[in-house]
């Protein structure tokens, strides 16, 4: 009976206000869990039509592919002159030439390698017959070498005699200067410059002039490239030149250098220089 009464008592407590108010939060309670529910069918929904839109767009792309492949199918047997689809006699046959068409590509190639390897075998040959009038048939790497080295040296003397020639035969109708250039063009005869060198008071400074092709001829010049860079007074080029020198004189010719001077340089100073630098060079006053 206690318990009854208490029940009894506690609903009787409850106003309508706090009743209303239960009712409502229920109902939130429920209609939040209906919402959830739809949620959660109209994201299957997404992802449904989502992979039914791959499937359509794989689906298209796949009739895209097969167009292409018949219109390459169409090409292919226009040219091999099948007006209709070819039976698979014919298939095997349109196989068969393309593989002797390969095999023939391959032949040619072959050939072409052939030649190759025997031109490098008469060259090889022509090499042997070299060495043998060297003596060095059966020479050592190091002796085989030498012969090389030997050989690129008379090439770049051959060239550089060849400008010399070029040279002179331009200064026939000309005034000609007592010994010839030791480098000059081979096919104008225009005189190639080993320096440009600059005139200072009591100094000059001295820079590479000679053109790209002439590196190799500069490494047969004692101290050439060291002078390059260098500033001296009139005592130090004598010693440092005397090498060079040495060489166009045992070569019988002489370098050629282009000469400016500065503009606070004094007249006295130019003549002293340039007379020091003519015992060596010829040289090109640019004003």
């Amino acid at each position: 009976m206690a318990t009854q009464e208490g029940r009894r008592s506690f609903l009787l407590g409850i106003t309508l206000n706090e009743l209303g108010f239960i009712m409502f939060f229920l109902l939130m309670i429920i209609s939040a869990a209906s919402l959830q529910n739809t949620k959660l069918k109209l994201v299957d929904e997404i992802q449904q039509k989502a992979k039914l839109q791959a499937e359509v767009d794989a689906l298209q792309a796949s009739e895209e592919n097969f167009k292409r492949l018949q219109l390459l199918e169409s090409r292919l047997l226009q040219a091999a002159g099948f007006i209709a689809k070819p039976s698979e006699q014919q298939l095997d046959e349109l196989f068969t030439r393309l593989q002797e068409a390969q095999a023939g590509i391959e032949l040619q190639q072959l050939n072409t390698q052939l030649k190759r390897e025997l031109v490098a075998l008469q060259d090889y040959k022509k090499l042997v017959d070299v060495l043998a009038r060297n003596g060095l048939a059966n020479g050592t790497p190091q002796a085989v070498e030498t012969l090389l080295n030997k050989a690129e040296l008379a090439m770049q003397e051959q060239k550089t005699l060849k400008g010399r020639l070029a040279y002179m035969q331009k200064k026939l109708q000309e005034n000609g200067l007592d010994h010839p250039p030791c480098w000059a063009d081979t096919q104008s005869g225009a005189v190639e410059y080993l320096y440009n060198i600059t005139l200072y008071e009591n100094k000059m400074r001295i820079v590479a002039a000679w053109p790209e092709h002439r590196k190799a001829d500069l490494r047969l010049i004692p101290d050439a490239e060291k002078l390059a860079g260098a500033t001296v007074t009139v005592a130090q080029l004598n010693r440092q030149v005397a090498p060079l020198f040495a060489w166009s004189k045992a070569h019988n010719c002489r370098h050629f250098v282009r000469i400016k001077d500065d503009s606070m340089t004094s007249k006295e100073a130019f003549k002293r220089q340039m007379l020091a630098i003519e015992a060596y060079f010829y040289k090109y006053l640019q004003r």
